[in-house]
């Protein structure tokens, strides 16, 4: 049975794909006027990616700004994420402080969520991955491949091991470079979901990947990205748009 779990006002891993929308802002006032525009959308999850954020070097800003943030996101839930440089995000960050970083956001009780990249050092991954269960956090774990789409096997038995690692779901995005690299990610995907015990979120980036983010009832994504002005990732389209494509697919 899939280990799902609540999340807002929904179950993460049940149901209809959840919509998360992210927030790339670079201070804090921005972030907190993001988070108001936010609100008043049809999202699931708002994902802040601390990497954008002019003060991120400081956890008592991060902190704070987190607290803001969440008292301006009503009942969505929020996900934290440091995309570190490796993986295709905004700014460098020495490895110790990225893991005490997710600790101290997921002590905080703020952020429901916090994303973990899998493979940055998998033997402390499993081992941070625990220190956040034990203060009552839930990790996704993930894995981006900008340059290529891996083999189906490959990209399941990276699925299969952030399972492993500990993590509450597991995120994989890759980046297609034709039609059959969709198709690829979509297998992998639909075998991740039948194999599984823990949520997956799947997704093929850019444009020819568009259909990989709307049909998660399909392959058994448990969350798609939309934007709401800046995209976080290639490929993301508003979420008006994508709320009304869900709806139609999952009708």
């Amino acid at each position: 049975m899939k280990r799902t779990f609540q999340i807002g006002s929904g179950i993460f891993g049940e149901g209809r794909t959840k919509i998360c929308v992210p927030i790339v802002e670079v201070s804090q006032k921005e972030i907190w006027e993001k988070a108001q525009e936010i609100a008043g959308l049809p999202v699931d999850i708002v994902e802040w990616r601390g990497d954008f954020y002019e003060d991120i070097l400081r956890t008592d800003r991060v902190l704070a700004t987190l607290e803001g943030l969440k008292s301006r996101l009503s009942e969505k839930a929020l996900l934290f994420t440091f995309r570190t440089s490796k993986e295709g995000g905004n700014c460098p960050i020495q490895e110790d402080y990225y893991y005490s970083l997710n600790l101290e956001v997921a002590a905080s009780g703020c952020a429901e969520l916090i994303d973990m990249e899998a493979f940055l050092n998998e033997e402390r991954t499993a081992g941070e991955i625990q220190k956040i269960h034990e203060v009552r956090g839930r990790v996704i774990t993930s894995s981006h491949d900008f340059l290529k789409t891996p083999s189906v096997e490959e990209m399941v038995r990276r699925l299969l091991r952030m399972e492993k690692l500990g993590a509450d779901a597991a995120k994989l995005a890759v980046m297609p470079a034709n039609r059959q690299d969709v198709l690829n990610l979509l297998q992998a995907a639909v075998t991740a979901e039948e194999v599984l015990r823990i949520p997956a979120v799947t997704m093929s980036m850019g444009s020819l990947g568009v259909i990989s983010r709307l049909s998660g009832a399909l392959t058994g994504s448990a969350m798609t990205f939309a934007a709401a002005g800046k995209l976080s990732a290639p490929g993301q389209i508003p979420v008006e748009q994508t709320a009304d494509f869900l709806r139609l697919l999952e009708a």
